[in-house]
């Protein structure tokens, strides 16, 4: 197993992951949640001050991401420290995670792709669709139990979503308890951010979510021009949020829920190359490209490992999932496996990348994806996010 500093459950029990900062965050409005905030003094002093939280969630820019790209900017000099994501370090996990400030052990939300027993079909978890079906949309009722932790806040709540995004089936879910406003542009957000704690004098939880980089490094690498002129916009809007708020009583957050490594062509494997491994399994793949999670014929699953080891032993470490469970690497340890939400979840397997590779495979009614930015592993580059702090127009020390 890798390097054990890597499992989630520790960084919870640390204090030191973006679902302690929630737990922060909701325990200022009132909100009791199982795990610890972040242990930060002065972020506790500053919680406790503020009489509003603004959280902003830059998708994708990690710690790496962001010392490269804006080393001197407004997010850098305000940062606070680093946090650690939750594994796989993946945008549905995470952002399930901020909204029930719980890890995904708890709530059930692992990946991107996950199997749905209910439903009898690999699902999207965001687009809340079939996979190679998005017309067969999934309602959330049938799928999720957790309940965000904004419906019991104390003061009013607001999810700030892109346009495209904020009538979803799964952000009605995710913000209940939220009203949820949408923007077309950047230059939209700080006048709606504005405009919201005004009209909540007593406080209020803002919540921004920006997917802008994150979209941008899928698709031409964390590395690239377009990749840095977009963290150079998020580093001005930034700046621009400081000044508008500098008189006004609330602390401004930012992070976000994972960061990224570009992958080589010849590392973007494909399930179709490697027969001897889909012969094993039961059905496509879920979980991410990153962490695949495969479902093991029962034939097949005392020699899985070897054969994984045969066809892609420099790629990908297998681990069952029920020991990845058992570990505490979604969450608190459960020594019952069968009784988390994850449980099925899952599939039998996981492969855990031992470096920037990506294995993916296609369904009908879908194109495997190539993507160049990638995450879900555990490498520092996808797993450490800064922790961006600023109450009125100061950095927090």
């Amino acid at each position: 197993m890798p390097d054990s500093r890597l499992v989630p459950s520790h960084a919870f029990e640390a204090g030191s992951s973006i679902v302690n900062l929630a737990a922060g965050i909701a325990g200022r409005f009132g909100v009791r949640t199982p795990l610890p905030p972040v242990n930060e003094p002065c972020l506790a002093d500053a919680l406790a001050g503020a009489g509003s939280v603004v959280t902003v969630l830059l998708d994708g820019l990690g710690e790496r991401q962001l010392a490269a790209h804006a080393p001197r900017g407004a997010l850098a000099q305000h940062r606070l420290r680093a946090l650690d994501s939750v594994f796989p370090s993946s945008t549905a996990p995470a952002v399930t995670s901020l909204a029930t400030a719980m890890p995904p052990v708890a709530h059930g939300n692992p990946a991107w792709l996950i199997w749905s027993e209910r439903t009898g079909a690999i699902i999207r978890t965001l687009p809340m669709d079939v996979r190679g079906d998005r017309h067969r949309l999934i309602r959330a009722d049938d799928i999720w139990s957790w309940q965000p932790w904004a419906t019991r806040a104390r003061v009013p709540s607001f999810a700030i979503l892109p346009r495209e995004i904020v009538d979803s089936e799964f952000s009605r879910y995710a913000y209940a308890g939220s009203s949820r406003i949408g923007y077309a542009r950047l230059d939209d957000v700080v006048p709606i951010v504005v405009d919201a704690l005004r009209a909540c004098p007593g406080g209020a939880s803002v919540f921004v979510y920006m997917p802008h980089f994150d979209a941008t490094s899928h698709e031409a690498g964390w590395q690239s021009e377009a990749a840095a002129t977009v963290v150079g916009e998020f580093d001005r809007w930034f700046g621009g949020l400081l000044d508008r708020l500098r008189d006004v009583d609330a602390l401004v957050l930012a992070t976000a829920d994972h960061g990224f490594v570009d992958v080589a062509p010849h590392d973007q494997l494909r399930l179709e190359d490697f027969p001897a491994i889909g012969g094993c399994l039961e059905r496509p793949l879920s979980g991410e490209p990153r962490v695949p999670f495969c479902q093991v014929r029962p034939e097949r699953r005392e020699r899985f490992a070897a054969i994984v080891a045969a066809e892609l032993g420099d790629a990908f470490a297998v681990h069952e999932s029920d020991e990845l469970l058992r570990a505490g690497w979604f969450g608190a340890p459960f020594p019952d496996a069968g009784t988390s939400p994850l449980a099925g979840r899952l599939g039998t397997h996981v492969l855990v990348p031992r470096r920037c590779v990506t294995l993916v495979d296609a369904v009908d009614g879908e194109r495997a994806p190539r993507f160049i930015g990638m995450h879900g592993g555990t490498s520092d580059d996808e797993m450490r996010v800064p922790l961006v702090a600023a109450w009125r127009g100061q950095a927090i020390r």
